[in-house]
């Protein structure tokens, strides 16, 4: 990477024990809202801020300011070029990947994205992105990582003037140190922000995935012969934000035959599907394989998405053909919306049991 061309720096490029001799781990929970207490690694040196918020995240405070920490000699790393890192925690009404929730703020505050890259957790995909943002008649750069636990995310928002003798790889090591090292004093070890409960699909066999406890089931109509079906909408009436569509087989069936028979029957809804479908992934290992399809389509001329899961399940008695059907708004139409209806399915394919 060029100092001079701002760009994601992917790992800490200083030797171990500059680093450690550099850095110290620093404890923050004093006087922060119960849940929000954290610790993480900054260069010796720097000073604390507390910004000491009055309420805990929640829906009347959406996101709050915990800490700011920033130079406080002037020798230490960082002082010259007047760099800071602003601590938020957010509260998460509904589970959302944290790489999403980052995509809508950083458009909701009016920075430009340079570079980015996603990072797979317990709790979600997480966001890491380089962005820009006039400030104080010039540009500040703010690199940008999301960690989440329940219905909390937490924002390590580092913040780097740009200017010409800037060396944006030196100061982005700063706060990519920081969230690397950073870690929650209290976790509540919830990997989502609101209930999932199981949902069967009670067939000659059954099996049972995850579903959220904000989707409101109706009935299904048809099942195959010896299968099941279940339907659930994010919503109801004219607040419906998608509906996921799951269908179990008999022992022996075809998730493919499955799959053309839910897409028929939603084309006599008046649904006009793309002929064209695009492979989003495909994960076969032993006793299981799950092959992920993309089609646009459209309903009363409002863009939508629908996601379809090929499963196949091994069982002793046979192999079991599962098809999770989601319908959504597109992204570009409706982003949360299709943020928290793409995590549901992604959650009702991975515990698929």
């Amino acid at each position: 990477m060029d100092p001079r061309q701002p760009g994601l720096l992917a790992a800490p490029f200083s030797p171990r024990p500059v680093i450690e001799a550099t850095y110290m781990d620093v404890l923050v929970r004093e006087g922060l809202p119960a849940g929000t207490g954290f610790s993480l690694a900054l260069p010796k040196g720097w000073a604390l801020e507390r910004t000491r918020p009055a309420v805990a995240p929640g829906p009347d405070a959406p996101i709050v300011p915990l800490a700011r920490f920033h130079p406080g000699e002037p020798d230490a790393l960082g002082a010259k070029e007047d760099v800071e890192l602003v601590v938020w925690a957010a509260f998460l009404p509904r589970e959302i990947h944290g790489a999403d929730w980052l995509r809508a703020w950083i458009a909701s505050q009016g920075y430009r994205a340079l570079d980015s890259r996603q990072a797979l957790s317990p709790t979600g995909i997480m966001g890491d992105t380089l962005a820009a943002r006039r400030h104080n008649g010039g540009v500040r750069l703010h690199r940008l990582f999301t960690v989440k636990d329940g219905d909390l995310l937490f924002l390590l928002d580092g913040r780097i003037p740009q200017g010409p003798q800037t060396d944006h790889r030196a100061m982005q090591e700063i706060f990519l140190l920081a969230a690397m090292r950073f870690r929650l004093a209290e976790p509540t070890g919830q990997s989502f922000a609101e209930g999932f409960e199981w949902t069967e699909l009670a067939g000659e066999t059954t099996v049972r995935f995850r579903s959220s406890g904000l989707w409101t089931p109706r009935p299904a109509g048809d099942a195959p012969p010896g299968g099941a079906a279940a339907l659930l909408d994010n919503g109801v009436g004219d607040a419906k934000l998608g509906t996921l569509v799951a269908v179990l087989g008999a022992a022996g069936d075809s998730a493919a035959d499955i799959e053309r028979t839910t897409l028929a029957k939603l084309a006599n809804q008046d649904f006009v599907l793309s002929p064209e479908r695009e492979l989003m992934s495909e994960d076969r290992r032993e006793g299981r394989s799950v092959v992920i399809h993309r089609r646009a389509a459209t309903r009363a001329g409002t863009p939508l998405v629908v996601l379809s899961a090929l499963m196949t399940l091994v069982t002793p008695g046979g192999t079991l053909p599962v098809c999770l059907m989601l319908l959504t708004p597109d992204e570009a139409t409706a982003f949360e919306a299709w943020a928290i209806n793409r995590r549901a399915f992604e959650i009702a394919v991975n515990s698929l049991q």
